[in-house]
């Protein structure tokens, strides 16, 4: 569905959901299957590489910060992800994949406190909502089994079940009719199987070069 403040030719596709659900891997096997059938795509990750994202990144090794800072950093990373990257991909017809996107932020930064709906508000209010947005489904004792140890210096368990939990229920609440829910209990290949067949559906309505 194309919002107002952009004219796309191509196809948005986010990826979605709470930590430990091999996103990353998805998007990657989606992106080299979509260029194998000639697809032309950009394949995005939030936070980015720039100047905002990078900073997130390094004050995210510290701990979590305050929801409304997380939140406006989240933001202004977006903005210049759109500005400079999204929105022209769109435009030029390419089929373009976020490796997490707003959608993200109403789920995390809700969790802390802030209301979903005014943090989707004020991110449409310059970026595309997704034409599909592919939430990988896992428990959180999946998800907490799959990232303990990563950060050493992190959460304890307690802290980052309680806000998993909260995280989760948020995108569970996701009613969007452009989101498609894969378990992501299932096999890598299965997985994305799942999501090849939700892409595919997609791409019949759109034609990207």
């Amino acid at each position: 569905m194309a919002s107002g403040h952009d004219d796309r030719k191509g196809l948005l596709i986010a990826v979605e959901g709470i930590d430990g659900g091999g996103k990353s891997t998805q998007v990657k096997l989606l992106a080299q299957w979509l260029e194998a059938m000639g697809r032309t795509t950009l394949l995005l990750k939030e936070p980015t590489t720039g100047p905002i994202g990078m900073r997130i990144r390094e004050l995210a090794k510290t701990g979590r910060l305050d929801a409304q800072t997380e939140f406006e950093l989240f933001r202004e990373d977006r903005r210049q992800n759109v500005e400079e990257n999204i929105l022209p991909g769109l435009r030029e017809g390419r089929v373009v994949i976020l490796d997490r996107y707003y959608i993200s932020t109403m789920a995390y930064q809700g969790a802390l406190g802030m209301d979903p709906e005014f943090i989707r508000q004020a991110n449409e209010a310059f970026a595309p909502r997704p034409d599909l947005v592919v939430l990988v489904d896992l428990p959180v004792d999946v998800a907490l089994s799959r990232i303990h140890g990563r950060e050493a210096d992190g959460p304890n368990e307690f802290e980052r079940r309680e806000m998993l939990q909260k995280t989760k229920a948020i995108f569970d609440a996701l009613d969007w009719p452009e989101v498609v829910r894969i378990d992501g209990t299932r096999s890598v290949q299965e997985m994305q199987d799942a999501i090849r067949a939700a892409v595919r559906e997609k791409l019949d309505h759109v034609h990207t070069p």
